[in-house]
């Protein structure tokens, strides 16, 4: 209490009644102070349980500037494999320009050529076996298709190997700036003796099978002018030379368009472009994986910090709680205290004007000011925390993790 205060108390109530009412405020006060000292108790246990202090259970930060080293090492890789994409590239076209092919890449499947060329070689042998079976000319059915698959099987390679390695040199370098170069007409030149004696050879071959028939024998077949015109006059072998020539068309026009570019040095180039643009998706989804792994590792080491985390938040707010719970009763307290203690001195300062004969009375206002107990009220209450959420920091982390992508 300031000296101005007590001098107008003094003024109030008069200077003997001064040391009573100091006894009477001492009473009063004792106990809210001893309740101030436990409210300051709690206090000081709540802020050293504060998640802020806890610096042995933060949330660890995972952040993109923790990926540089893998941004350093992309940097460089796909900077090598696009310099090797673009030199590819570039040859492609080159090679394109001066061949005079403009085509794109074949797009032909090599597993849907195979299929389609099994088809054909069964095709054509359950065809052959059941004329063979018909004549009587094997031991049976079995026979009959084993005869049956190998004329087939022999057809058929022989006339995809002449499409892959003679089909698509015939017109090699036609439409090629310097096409009557030599280097482009002497490849032209064998190409087309190459693919006379292949039909040559072919219709040697078809011509044996439909004698085979015509003659109904396998071991021996005669060629002569009789036996050819003999077998023209047999349906059953023209069919079979029909089929086989067909199957042949089939087999050379797959050799040359199904399994590679129909041109031959485009093809290779072709295919080193494409290794090479696979090579820069390959690099970037293996950092993309990195980053992803980086992240998935983040998520999981996170969620043990978090919950020990929240723990901590529970723990501290509930020791808030009992400090709101300390300053509710301090409060009670004070209201009591003041009620009690404006009581007892307006009933001395009543007994006191009686007995000198003297009347006194103090006005509400007066008597407020001079029993107060507010000072005891201005102390800070530490404030709740949120618990943190491990969705919370998921999303954080998800956040994070796209903007790691996009940068790469």
């Amino acid at each position: 209490m300031s000296a101005y205060d007590r001098t107008a108390i003094q003024a109030v109530i008069g200077q003997k009644l001064d040391g009573q009412f100091q006894k009477l405020l001492s009473d009063h006060e004792r106990p809210i102070q001893q309740k101030l000292f436990a409210l300051k108790h709690l206090c000081s246990k709540a802020e050293k349980l504060s998640p802020h202090l806890a610096g042995k259970n933060n949330i660890p930060a995972y952040q993109c500037d923790d990926l540089e080293y893998v941004y350093a090492c992309a940097k460089q890789d796909f900077t090598d494999k696009a310099e090797v994409h673009n030199f590819t590239k570039k040859s492609l076209q080159a090679a394109q320009l001066r061949h005079g092919y403009a085509s794109t890449k074949n797009g032909n499947s090599a597993l849907q050529s195979v299929l389609i060329l099994l088809i054909a070689v069964f095709g054509e042998a359950l065809i052959n076996a059941a004329f063979f079976s018909n004549a009587h000319m094997v031991a049976g059915p079995t026979a009959a298709l084993i005869t049956s698959i190998l004329i087939s099987m022999t057809n058929i390679a022989v006339c995809v190997c002449a499409g892959f390695f003679i089909g698509r040199y015939i017109n090699y370098g036609v439409n090629a700036m310097d096409g009557e170069d030599s280097f482009f007409k002497h490849k032209r030149i064998r190409a087309k003796l190459q693919f006379i004696s292949f039909i040559a050879l072919m219709v040697f071959f078809h011509a044996t099978v439909g004698l085979v028939r015509t003659q109904e024998s396998i071991k021996a077949v005669n060629h002569s002018l009789s036996s050819y015109l003999e077998m023209l006059q047999t349906p059953e072998a023209i069919f079979l030379i029909l089929m086989g020539a067909c199957m042949s068309v089939i087999a050379f026009h797959k050799g040359v368009y199904g399994f590679d570019c129909p041109y031959p040095e485009i093809g290779r180039l072709q295919r080193a472009e494409e290794t090479s643009r696979q090579e820069v998706q390959s690099a970037f989804d293996f950092y993309q994986e990195e980053i992803t792994a980086y992240f998935d590792t983040a998520e999981k080491t996170t969620h043990s910090p978090v919950e020990d985390q929240k723990k901590i938040v529970e723990r501290y707010n509930k020791a808030v709680s009992s400090c709101l719970e300390a300053r509710r009763q301090l409060e009670r307290a004070v209201s009591d205290a003041e009620s009690q203690c404006r009581g007892k001195l307006a009933e001395l300062i009543t007994a006191y004007s009686c007995i000198s004969g003297k009347e006194q009375s103090i006005p509400v206002d007066t008597l407020k000011r001079m029993v107060s107990f507010e000072k005891y009220l201005n102390i800070e209450i530490p404030a709740f925390q949120s618990a943190p959420e491990v969705n919370a920091f998921k999303s954080e982390l998800l956040l994070e993790k796209n903007q790691a992508v996009k940068r790469l």
